[in-house]
């Protein structure tokens, strides 16, 4: 039987890309190895208009996170009972004066948030050993925080990069005849507890924070500050990490959500 020929294996050929007018193909000398870089070892070819960078670069990138209170957020506070964040408009071309019923921790929380916005800090105290060495602590500078024993003739200047947080720790009253505030500036009058000399510092606030009070206080901030009974009765039962917001709008319940940082200089929330 004559010897069957092997048949040669049938060719096609692929159709060729269209051609697109303009844009003569690259020589394969130019086209260079193929990126690996992308989630299935390669990435698609180079387009006009498109642009891949392998992943370690991606995780080096990082942002420059806006100054807080220049973009419009103010000072954190902590998060209200829907854990959404409560921020404090502290800072700005006109002076703010706040109100704090509660203790030196607080106060020093407080602060120690107002240092992250670049501000710098004058305490007027009678108890300069609850101050001593915060400022120092608390930034590594000596310049951020001073500690006056007696209240001062004039205030420090604040601007928007820099501004300036005076903080009044002076017992159950706020300052006699304090000097006026300036642009950029804000007033923090701590009152350890609240008795009937410290409510007109509450009266002269546009906002007052307020730790857990005790039953005589509670009633005297509620007619104070105008609260309806519930939120009144509420002042006596807050936990250690909260404080009350009144004169912000609606009065709020704010966990003040410490951080491990702020723990460690400040230690566990009290008043």
């Amino acid at each position: 039987m004559p010897a069957r020929r092997a048949e040669a294996p049938a060719v096609t050929s692929a159709p060729l890309a269209p051609h697109r007018p303009g844009r003569p193909p690259r020589p394969p000398e130019e086209i260079g190895p193929p990126d690996r870089t992308g989630p299935s070892g390669r990435t698609a070819r180079l387009r006009i208009g498109w642009h891949a960078i392998p992943r370690s670069a991606l995780r080096r990138l990082t942002g420059t996170p806006q100054h807080p209170d220049r973009a419009g957020a103010g000072l954190l506070v902590g998060r209200d009972q829907q854990h959404l964040p409560v921020h404090l408009k502290v800072f700005d071309p006109s002076p703010t004066r706040l109100a704090l019923i509660g203790g030196v921790w607080a106060a020093q929380l407080l602060i120690f948030r107002a240092f992250a916005v670049g501000a710098r800090v004058l305490v007027v105290t009678t108890e300069q050993r609850a101050w001593s060495g915060f400022g120092e602590r608390a930034t590594g500078q000596y310049h951020r925080l001073t500690v006056l024993g007696g209240e001062p003739d004039t205030l420090p200047p604040g601007s928007a990069q820099t501004p300036s947080l005076i903080v009044y720790d002076l017992g159950v009253t706020g300052p006699a005849a304090p000097p006026p505030l300036g642009s950029w500036s804000a007033q923090v009058t701590v009152l350890r507890q609240l008795d009937r000399p410290g409510i007109a510092t509450l009266q002269e606030a546009g906002l007052t924070l307020m730790q857990r009070l005790g039953g005589d206080e509670a009633t005297l901030a509620a007619a104070s500050l105008r609260l309806d009974q519930q939120n009144g009765r509420l002042l006596q039962f807050m936990t250690d990490d909260m404080v009350a917001l009144v004169g912000d709008g609606p009065e709020r319940f704010v966990q003040l959500h410490q951080t491990g940082v702020e723990q460690q200089l400040l230690g566990a929330p009290r008043r």
